[in-house]
């Protein structure tokens, strides 16, 4: 099941004879943003089950039939909110070539998607607490496919990291190093939880060295 399909692809006739009367274009775009950042907030405080469909109401200030026009289900509510914020996350992470060797790439590559983190913690907060909360099967899959293309990105962050040491070396050692930087970044971000942004430099540097100081053992062992 895909992430649009747990969301209503077409306007019943119904809501489309109220939107005639009373809401615009523009107006159930807004009510659907509404709902979303309302199921945002009251998820990442509370986790998926304990978010129900009245606390949404109340935070979004949004009618129940609205809400079911728009959606089928929490699990919908869920998915929609999940999507929004993984594409707004992984949208603004911007992989590229820079000088230096491989230390040096991953030290700007992880402090920019560091930066990323605090600018996108709810979020992240929410995607956290539903991966160790969650029971639902319909967000089980939406979660799977934001964490995978986690790792795309940070596979796609070491290999041009390690360019240096040629085509083949470098996707075998993001093969190895993509799970391993992820969660390295999953351990950054609890810790500016707990933290703040104190001591992000020491965090990212140490980031970076060990995920250079692996790169390098396993392109030796594949010139070997």
């Amino acid at each position: 099941m895909s992430m649009s399909s747990l969301t209503r692809s077409a306007t019943p006739s119904s809501w489309r004879m109220r939107s005639d009367q009373s809401l615009t274009v523009t107006a159930r775009a807004r009510e659907y943003r509404y709902i979303l950042d309302a199921a945002s907030r009251v998820m990442s405080m509370h986790g998926y089950e304990g978010a129900s469909i009245s606390a949404i109401i109340k935070e979004s200030g949004i009618q129940k039939s609205s809400i079911y026009w728009q959606f089928d289900s929490k699990a919908a509510i869920a998915a929609a909110v999940m999507e929004r914020g993984a594409r707004r996350f992984f949208d603004a992470i911007t992989i590229k070539g820079t000088r230096g060797n491989a230390g040096a790439r991953l030290r700007r590559s992880l402090r920019e998607v560091a930066v990323l983190l605090d600018e996108h913690q709810e979020f992240l907060r929410l995607f956290l607490l539903l991966l160790i909360t969650n029971r639902d099967p319909d967000v089980a899959v939406i979660l799977d496919r934001v964490r995978t293309e986690a790792r795309v990105r940070m596979h796609e962050l070491v290999e041009i990291a390690f360019e240096a040491e040629g085509p083949d070396v470098a996707r075998a050692v993001a093969d190895r190093l993509a799970g391993f930087g992820v969660i390295l970044i999953d351990g950054t971000f609890l810790a500016e939880q707990v933290y703040g942004v104190e001591g992000r430099n020491r965090r990212v540097k140490d980031m970076a060295e060990s995920l250079e100081h692996y790169g390098a053992a396993i392109a030796a062992a594949r010139r070997t």
